[in-house]
């Protein structure tokens, strides 16, 4: 009667208390990481009734960090944009000034500085088309991956250039008119001698936007991200017949602009005594002033993308926000509360071993 019960693992109570212990130990774990992660669970299928908002939420999140991600990178490529057309409008400044010089002059000389300076210009211009952001080709549109501006020569060096030069060696007996008509043609972004990357070449100026890249910005949005070469302006002069003449524009601001820096390359050793230089010189000057704005129009469609990528981010922020709190009010677990937790369950493993203790030293006196 006095020796102690040694079968405590075999009785129903100590069933249902083993039970408990294994119970409350499990409570344990899962506060413990609680504790230590701040989340409720490692896996969705531990967070109850929350889970079916957390498996929601997720996929929205995600969605929206991608979004953001694409806006982040157009900035960067816009920012990279603006640049480079700054750099054009000021390339442009420079040749408008230049003619400014030579329209009456009687100095060949003259002429020869600014034809000089033109062909400078001209490498500069192949540079700046050729601008990267990262591995992209900023004016190729789509085809980003292949330079703007193809060859590995200078553009003053070109068969349009060639080609533009004896066009311009007519002028005595053509009339600045018709140089510059000839010479539009020759410089269309889809003629036979241009310049510019097969993509480019295939279309018009009026295509060419076309080929603009686009992100997505959000579901029902895409952006049209960038300014190809050859595309035209919203001011753009025609290329039309309207009137049953030939153009005097290509269409497109970049192409106007490297005609007229390979018309003002190909005037050397000529002066105001040449007929028709300064007639030519005029029009010229008219026709870059006009591409100055163009390309300040573009400049000014880039900024204004950037302005509404900005709007869009900081939607998508406060939203990536609010689904972010709701996502947390579902996962994550309070410390404050769990630490409390963590307290209790500690105490009541504690009774229930102090208890199997207990028992494991009881004898049939006891129980009786």
């Amino acid at each position: 009667m006095s020796s102690a019960i040694n079968q405590y693992g075999g009785g129903a109570i100590s069933l249902v208390l083993s039970a408990g212990i294994k119970s409350m130990t499990l409570e344990q774990e899962s506060l413990t990481w609680q504790g230590s992660d701040g989340t409720l669970s490692p896996t969705y299928a531990g967070l109850g009734s929350a889970r079916s908002t957390a498996i929601s939420l997720s996929p929205k999140i995600t969605q929206i960090k991608a979004w953001q991600s694409n806006i982040t990178n157009a900035q960067t490529d816009l920012t990279v944009t603006a640049s480079a057309l700054n750099q054009l409008v000021s390339l442009a400044q420079s040749l408008a000034t230049s003619l400014l010089s030579i329209s009456g002059t009687t100095q060949t000389s003259t002429a020869a500085a600014v034809s000089e300076q033109a062909k400078g210009s001209l490498t500069e211009l192949k540079t700046v088309l050729n601008t990267t952001s990262g591995a992209n080709y900023i004016f190729s549109g789509t085809d980003t991956n292949t330079p703007t501006v193809s060859g590995t020569g200078s553009l003053s060096d070109s068969a349009l250039a060639t080609q533009i030069s004896s066009i311009v060696g007519s002028l005595s007996t053509a009339g600045a008119t018709s140089v510059m008509q000839q010479a539009t043609a020759a410089a269309m972004p889809n003629g036979t001698n241009s310049v510019f990357a097969k993509s480019l070449s295939s279309v018009s100026a009026t295509g060419a936007a076309n080929l603009q890249r686009v992100t997505v910005t959000n579901n029902d949005s895409l952006t049209n991200v960038g300014i190809v070469a050859t595309q035209s302006s919203t001011t753009s002069a025609t290329t039309s017949a309207a009137t049953g003449n030939p153009p005097t524009s290509t269409g497109s601001p970049i192409s106007d602009l490297m005609r007229d820096m390979m018309i003002a390359s190909s005037i050397g050793g000529m002066s105001s005594s040449t007929h028709g230089f300064s007639d030519m010189a005029s029009q010229l000057y008219s026709s870059v002033e006009t591409t100055i704005s163009q390309l300040t129009e573009l400049e000014a469609s880039v900024g204004s993308t950037q302005d509404s990528l900005t709007a869009q981010s900081s939607l998508l922020t406060n939203v990536q926000s609010t689904l972010g709190d709701q996502l947390s009010d579902s996962t994550n677990a309070d410390p404050a509360t769990v630490a409390t937790q963590i307290s209790a369950i500690r105490l009541q493993l504690e009774a229930s071993y102090t208890l199997v203790a207990d028992m494991k030293n009881m004898t049939l006196a006891n129980y009786i």
